[in-house]
């Protein structure tokens, strides 16, 4: 029986399958919106994640590398298609396990699956190069997969993580070794059940989980593991390059942001405004490209504020599982704690509450994690609301008189993952479409993620591309190839 049908107890995923191990730690899962026990997961230990590594590498000499490239690429179309046929129930299953509304749930393994597609055409595209030619010389390079490679991804995405780490990795020859998150890890281990049905190699795409600071240098320092790519927050990231440094392994990082929102006086205000409340309040604030800092012209400041702090008011917070609901659960009671206090402390320092601020404790909200969307006006550049990335449903509005003021406070953070633009002054806009330092600068649009334009993150907010055929080469190391083809030569040592 599937994790899909039944998951009370559940483990890893390697080259024997789904285990369930008889003995070892495993952790509780929790339902976020209403605090009810879901099961439990197992936890990975250092000796089993090596026998997952190695399985890994032999399925990669044996099998995987000597696996034709369209041969591959069929494979992960197939496996879109399970997961095509499965959406609902794995929806029903995301739901449960994150507490992202279903809408949103569904839009994910939507994303992952067309992710999933769009890599699985690319498996017989990838081609090397040839070099100057120089007489009685053959030169050229070729990406050659790193053998198993390894993945660590954060919940509030799961399908999407998966498409945009597994396929790319092996259309480009590699097996993955995934850690999921360990909060909610049941879609992660799903997913890859689906690609074992749909005639993936085991031991290609293997999955486990546990707490991030156990398990998380038990992958990163394993001799087995080639390379690695990273999704989560600054601090975790600072971490996986330090260990990164002991081994000098490749790493891909997409880490946290702070990302600005700047609205010129000419932006029309009803697009701008519902597009900036919705990328703060979609998956309850839970995103890393949330535009959280929403600098506004002082022309139409109060007009804006007013605005968003109305819109923000009639969201309606409320279960997953109800279909008027527009806004849903942070993935935990202690995420609701972190948010809220920076909310508080943000306020101390000067910010005014417009809306929000406090929980969503009412019936039958009282056993999850919910928190009321916030808007802060009068928010300085100084302010922690401005500066910390909150990871919850927590709007800030700032105030700018010129567009190079915008820009240089647009800049002005240690993160430089996205940002948009709203407007309609051309020059202005590609002023700042030049010179924001983001990896992503959407204009009069956001969250405008697509499997074909590459994303990388600025400053402390990653390196690395994902996304886009990028993001194959980066699961690629790079060798190059000469053939000396003369037969006439001066030989050393013959005096």
């Amino acid at each position: 029986m599937s994790i899909i049908d039944q998951h009370a107890r559940v483990g890893y995923i390697s080259a024997r399958g789904h285990v369930v191990p008889e003995h070892g730690d495993y952790l509780p899962l929790q339902n976020p919106a209403t605090g009810a026990g879901t099961g439990e997961v197992f936890e990975m230990d250092a000796a089993t994640l090596d026998e997952v590594v190695v399985q890994a590498r032999t399925t990669y000499e044996q099998t995987w590398r000597r696996t034709a490239p369209d041969v591959r690429g069929a494979m992960l179309a197939r496996w879109a298609d399970l997961i095509e046929q499965r959406r609902e129930e794995l929806a029903d299953l995301e739901v449960s396990d994150v507490g992202h509304l279903r809408r949103e749930a569904l839009g994910d393994i939507d994303t992952g699956t067309r992710l999933i597609r769009y890599y699985a055409g690319m498996a017989d595209k990838i081609e090397g190069k040839t070099y100057s030619q120089f007489p009685d010389r053959i030169a050229y390079g070729v990406g050659e997969p790193f053998g198993v490679v390894g993945a660590i991804t954060p919940f509030n995405a799961n399908a999407v993580m998966v498409g945009l780490k597994a396929a790319p990795a092996l259309v480009a020859g590699n097996c993955m070794v995934l850690k999921a998150p360990e909060s909610a890890p049941l879609l992660v281990l799903s997913l890859i059940e689906l690609a074992l049905e749909a005639g993936i190699p085991p031991g290609v795409l293997s999955a486990f989980t546990g707490r991030g600071h156990v398990v998380g240098p038990m992958l990163m320092e394993n001799k087995g593991v080639g390379m690695l790519s990273f999704t989560g927050s600054v601090e975790a990231g600072r971490a996986v390059i330090r260990q990164s440094a002991d081994r000098i392994i490749p790493l891909v990082l997409e880490l946290g942001g702070k990302s600005p929102i700047i609205l010129l006086p000419d932006a029309k205000l009803d697009f701008a405004i519902p597009s900036a409340v919705h990328s703060n309040f979609v998956k309850s604030g839970q995103s890393c490209v949330a535009g959280s800092r929403i600098l506004v012209h002082s022309s139409i400041y109060d007009e804006v504020a007013a605005r968003v702090a109305e819109l923000a008011g009639r969201i309606r917070v409320g279960l997953p599982t109800e279909p008027t609901s527009q806004m849903s659960t942070l993935i935990s009671t202690r995420q609701r704690e972190s948010v809220d206090a920076l909310v508080t402390s943000a306020v101390a320092a000067g910010a005014t509450r417009l809306a929000g601020g406090a929980a969503a404790d009412w019936d039958p909200l009282g056993g999850g994690a919910f928190y009321q969307p916030t808007v802060l006006a009068d928010v300085t550049d100084d302010n922690p609301a401005a500066r910390t990335e909150a990871f919850g449903p927590m709007a800030s509005l700032l105030r700018f008189d010129t567009v190079d003021e915008a820009l240089a406070r647009a800049n002005d953070s240690e993160f430089g993952l996205s940002a948009q633009v709203w407007g309609n002054d051309a020059g202005a806009i590609q002023h700042l479409a030049q010179n924001l330092e983001a990896g992503a600068v959407w204009v009069n649009t956001y969250r405008a993620a697509h499997p074909t334009l590459p994303l990388a993150g600025m400053k402390t907010s990653g390196y690395g591309q994902e996304y886009g055929f990028e993001a194959v080469l980066a699961y690629t190391r790079p060798k190059s190839v000469m053939w000396d083809l003369t037969t006439e030569r001066v030989l050393p040592y013959q005096d």
